[in-house]
């Protein structure tokens, strides 16, 4: 809005047609909108001598005929919503100053023609939300799930005899609602999904429509809480399974049984689910493969497919298992393996699993109660891409690589529902990952022989400064990649913080030193570099510096100051490295 503009000032009146006619005339609203005259009908008429126009209203009379009493009552009637009609429209200007100039008297209409709306056909509120959710710029899939919520909402009014209207949209009936839900065994994420992320979402598009009699801001359904869900989160995550290995090549050895039909669907469906294990992908993205939509890298094994849903690439590697299915069902009709019908394949997938004997007791908690159900009632069609992330965590492929397979933008989806480790799983990471370094087995004694132990010098500066991963790092950083939120960059920093180990790797690097001091100079320095890639403050390059003091070596700056000055990283190179007799290895 270019100049000032005074919603108090506007003022309205209503008027008649024709207020000398002798037959009933209809009535106008009229205003003026940024000097631009507007004059809307209010749809109903009145005797010109019944009409009062100082009180702007038509005559009530015990006077009138009971007829025209009536007329004149519904004119009166209608008046009044205009009236409240109006000054919602004020304060809807009030709130979006910007629309006046452009949408001021269009709003106006609508807000006037709300009346004769809603009376001209009151749609049930679901009706006109699916309408929304049909016009909303999403995914397909995401459509079908809203629309599957708003049907499952519907099929609750309906029988709890809810009118299906915009009054019933409040807190009582969404209330009501989730305790449903939850006596369905509903997980509160679940819920959370269809209330706030469907019904909540399209209430709100609802209520920025001038032609819908809704409000979110009067509704307060702003207080609507979500149930908490008290269970156990490790035992709560184990209803989301994921199959191993053995239990997917299980499934690939069953041959199911029964007449040609049967045997042809249920081969397809194990088919298709083994290869979405190997693959990694939702089902909406599985067609891509048969049908050729995808991009082969013969050099690296790999596909890549652009993902319906999130429009990411994904970049997939191929087993000879996974080569030989999607060769298999090449421009090969999919039958039964298809996401227009999940809730169906679904079923099929529970049958296949039982007579393949994925049976395996799995105990969760849900609502705060411990159940206990075979595998086969927990498998469905998202289980496979669980199973593929699983595996690969299993096998100890970095996050950072399994998230460009899946398409994820970061690791905290793998991270938070993605890595379904058994207690088993984590067991053998912890005693991996201690190996013969358990508190129960450190004897000081055996520190310094411990170290004569170690063989070659790359040995060395790998557990002292993890050498090799930060040379991994720099050639990721060479060719363009963002290292700072990567898990390898987190878990070295974090190692190099460590400075106690220095101590038992003395003698070896002295050593080493009398050995080669060249040598073990010009990778000392290119470790001291590679930590200025990794912390812009520095910080970490004192860190590894207070390491090599403590190994007995002597680092200053070329000019001798023994302090860090804040200039260009390059300057950090000048450190002259000396053993402890104080000989240059320069």
């Amino acid at each position: 809005m270019k100049g000032q503009f005074f919603i108090n000032e506007i003022d309205y009146k209503f008027s008649l047609r024709d207020r000398k006619s002798d037959r009933p005339t209809p009535v106008y609203f009229v205003t003026r909108i940024t000097n631009i005259p507007v004059r809307v009908s209010l749809r109903v008429k009145v005797y010109p001598e019944q009409w009062n126009p100082k009180r702007q209203e038509a005559y009530l009379s015990c006077r009138l005929s009971e007829l025209d009493y009536r007329n004149n009552l519904i004119v009166n009637e209608r008046i009044n919503k205009i009236k409240v009609y109006f000054s919602e429209f004020k304060c809807y200007l009030c709130e979006h100053p910007d629309e006046i100039e452009e949408k001021a008297i269009r709003l106006l209409k609508q807000y006037i023609n709300k009346v004769t709306m809603k009376e001209k056909t009151e749609k049930p509120a679901t009706f006109v939300l699916k309408q929304l959710n049909e016009a909303n710029q999403i995914a397909d899939s995401s459509k079908k799930q809203h629309l599957m919520n708003l049907n499952k909402f519907k099929r609750f009014l309906d029988r709890h005899q809810i009118q299906d209207s915009w009054d019933s949209m409040n807190l009582e009936t969404f209330n009501r609602y989730q305790e449903q839900l939850v006596n369905e065994d509903v997980t509160p994420t679940t819920i959370s999904n269809i209330v706030k992320g469907t019904l909540f979402s399209l209430l709100k598009k609802a209520s920025k429509r001038t032609d819908i009699p809704f409000k979110w801001e009067q509704s307060n359904l702003e207080s609507f809480e979500i149930v908490q869900d008290k269970s156990n989160k490790e035992l709560a995550r184990n209803k989301k399974i994921a199959l191993t290995e053995e239990q997917v090549q299980q499934l690939y050895s069953f041959q199911p049984t029964g007449d040609e039909k049967r045997i042809n669907r249920f081969t397809e469906i194990r088919d298709l689910f083994v290869l979405q294990c190997l693959l990694g992908q939702r089902i909406s993205d599985m067609y891509k493969f048969f049908s050729g939509d995808y991009e082969w890298d013969e050099e690296n094994e790999t596909v890549s497919i652009i993902q319906q849903k999130t429009g990411s690439r994904a970049i997939i590697p191929l087993t000879s298992l996974s080569k030989d299915l999607i060769s298999k069902y090449a421009g090969v009709p999919i039958l039964y393996y298809k996401s227009s019908n999940v809730s169906q394949l679904n079923k099929d997938l529970k049958v296949l699993a039982k007579d393949a004997g994925l049976d395996d007791p799995i105990t969760y908690e849900e609502n705060s109660v411990k159940k206990t159900k075979p595998l086969y009632e927990l498998i469905h069609t998202h289980t496979a891409r669980h199973s593929f992330v699983t595996i690969m965590c299993r096998k100890g492929i970095p996050k950072d690589a399994i998230i460009i397979a899946t398409g994820h933008e970061d690791t905290k989806m793998i991270d938070e529902v993605y890595a379904h480790l058994t207690i088993k799983d984590k067991s053998q990471k912890v005693r991996k990952a201690f190996g013969a370094n358990k508190i129960s087995d450190v004897n000081p004694k055996d520190s310094q022989t411990s170290a004569g132990k170690v063989q070659d010098i790359g040995t060395m500066l790998q557990e002292l400064f993890r050498e090799k991963d930060l040379l991994d790092l720099k050639k990721l950083l060479d060719n363009k990649v963002d290292i700072s939120s990567l898990e390898k960059t987190v878990e070295v920093k974090k190692y190099l913080e460590n400075i106690s180990r220095a101590e038992k790797y003395r003698a070896a690097l002295q050593k080493f030193y009398q050995e080669n001091p060249t040598g073990l100079k010009q990778r000392l320095m290119e470790i001291l570099r590679m930590t200025t890639l990794l912390d812009s403050d520095w910080n970490l390059l004192r860190i590894v510096v207070t390491t090599l003091q403590e190994l007995g070596l002597n680092c200053i700056y070329a000019d001798g100051t023994h302090k860090y000055p804040g200039k260009a990283a390059r300057e950090a190179y000048l450190l002259v490295i000396t053993n402890k007799n104080g000989v240059i290895i320069q």
